[in-house]
């Protein structure tokens, strides 16, 4: 009589099927086209200021313009591919709150040890520290190589916290009217720590790294936005406030960062005709009638500003003019350099490098750039850092569209890393500078790996007959 029951009764999950809730293809892609605008903007800027670069045969410019083109010509093509298509919708991440607030706790807890490891002071002499920028940031300096090899313990606890830190800014934005006061007090003591310990150590890095989380971040909200439905007017009464803040937000961090460089190399005392790149001959003349027509600080700040941040693309022009000799897969990271010296005692991977080889010619890596590409050629060469470009480009444009059009916080996350690195490409490999961005992309690539295949949303409906 029980199975008879049973063969009659089938489970309600019989007459039901589970069809995935995807939304249609077609996503804007105008932040990935806004980033790569960003990204030959550089280069242009290397191009035609008036900057005296050490290129002087017309070969040279030829060979360093193609092979630019070439690499953001892959990236563009490959990000795009990327964000084709339709895409799956996932659930929210649970338990947001306690995670933002874990890493609230973790980034004030850090701060302190942080801040007398790398400077030697306490971060309530803040005030002290602002009032001076160039002395703090000659401080830090002194520091470093007082305690050079002394960094080990605090590296790696802040390595360890980084991938629970960074998160809380993506996703605090994202989720910002379902957080509570308790989420955004989260998120202001999370932002305040790096902005505290930039003051502290006299460096941009830590404000830049603000302002690219935030505006990738900011790009997934109006792709969000976008994907259901809103469009022009409505799109600017969502986002007013949010680009008023980060306009506020750009014009405080190139205030302090001018103030910074005049503090450095005492323009504020001295007047100057020309602004070299730290200590070498490569220097850009400010009498220059292409730029002459700007107010004096404003020529001077976007002056420096071009010539650090562009720097790098001589990097790679030297780069280009050596023979290949791989580094065997530690290249393209100083910390995978470092740790496989500190454990083997041996260099011949550091010493095969580009970057290492570029100090030929007087562009030491640790005080000069050489651009992310150059980075990850140390592995593969030039021909192989194309391709893999096109690998970077490609999960790019993935996890926009899964971010997106997708609703998938950890392809959020992973997406303001992918930017990050897009954004810092005149420079360096800034993402696999330290461990903290090893574990930060590990962690969280695996989370997105995870989310996707268990959290994906589904429409219940009737079996067909």
């Amino acid at each position: 009589m029980m199975a008879s029951s049973q063969i009659e009764a089938a489970p309600p999950s019989a007459m039901l099927r589970f069809l995935p809730v995807v939304t249609p293809a077609g996503i804007t892609r105008l932040p990935l086209i806004l980033v790569l605008g960003w990204v030959a903007a550089t280069f242009l800027g290397f191009l035609i200021w008036p900057v005296n670069w050490p290129i002087y045969h017309a070969e040279e410019w030829e060979k360093l313009i193609a092979y630019v083109a070439t690499c953001l010509l892959m990236i563009g093509v490959t990000a795009w591919a990327g964000s084709d298509g339709p895409a799956r919708v996932t659930a929210p991440l649970p338990r947001l709150t306690p995670l933002l607030l874990a890493g609230a706790a973790a980034a004030a807890l850090l701060l302190t040890p942080s801040c007398l490891a790398y400077t030697g002071r306490p971060p309530w002499e803040l005030l002290d520290a602002f009032a001076d920028q160039g002395a703090a940031y000659q401080r830090l300096q002194a520091h470093l190589n007082a305690t050079a090899g002394q960094h080990a313990g605090i590296a790696l606890l802040r390595a360890l916290c980084a991938p629970l830190i960074y998160a809380v800014l993506p996703l605090g934005i994202l989720r910002w009217r379902s957080i509570g006061w308790s989420g955004r007090l989260a998120m202001a003591v999370t932002a305040a720590c790096p902005i505290i310990f930039s003051i502290m150590r006299g460096t941009d890095k830590e404000i830049a790294d603000l302002f690219v989380i935030g505006t990738a971040t900011s790009f997934v909200s109006y792709g969000r936005s976008w994907a259901a439905g809103h469009r022009s007017m409505a799109l600017l009464r969502r986002y007013w406030r949010w680009a008023l803040v980060g306009a506020v937000f750009v014009y405080a961090a190139q205030a302090l960062y001018t103030e910074r460089k005049d503090a450095r190399v005492n323009a504020g005392h001295v007047p100057r005709s020309m602004v070299c790149a730290n200590a070498t001959n490569i220097c850009a003349d400010l009498g220059n009638p292409w730029i002459a027509w700007l107010p004096p600080r404003e020529r001077f700040g976007l002056t420096l500003f071009i010539l650090s941040t562009c720097s790098g693309y001589y990097g790679l022009d030297l780069a280009l003019q050596k023979p290949f000799e791989s580094s065997y897969g530690l290249g393209h990271s100083p910390v995978a350099l470092n740790t496989y010296e500190a454990l083997t005692g041996d260099r011949t991977p550091r010493l095969r490098s580009y970057t290492y080889r570029n100090g030929e010619n007087a562009w030491l890596e640790e005080y000069y750039w050489s651009t992310l590409v150059t980075w990850i050629a140390n592995d593969v060469g030039f021909p192989g850092a194309v391709l893999v470009l096109g690998l970077i480009g490609y999960l790019w444009g993935l996890w926009w569209r899964e971010a997106a059009a997708g609703m998938s916080d950890p392809a959020a996350v992973l997406f303001a890393l992918a930017t990050t690195m897009m954004f810092y490409f005149p420079a360096n490999n800034q993402v696999f500078l330290t461990a903290d961005g090893y574990l930060v992309f590990a962690v969280w690539t695996c989370i997105w790996l995870w989310h996707r295949q268990r959290q994906t949303l589904s429409a219940v409906l009737p079996a067909a007959t």
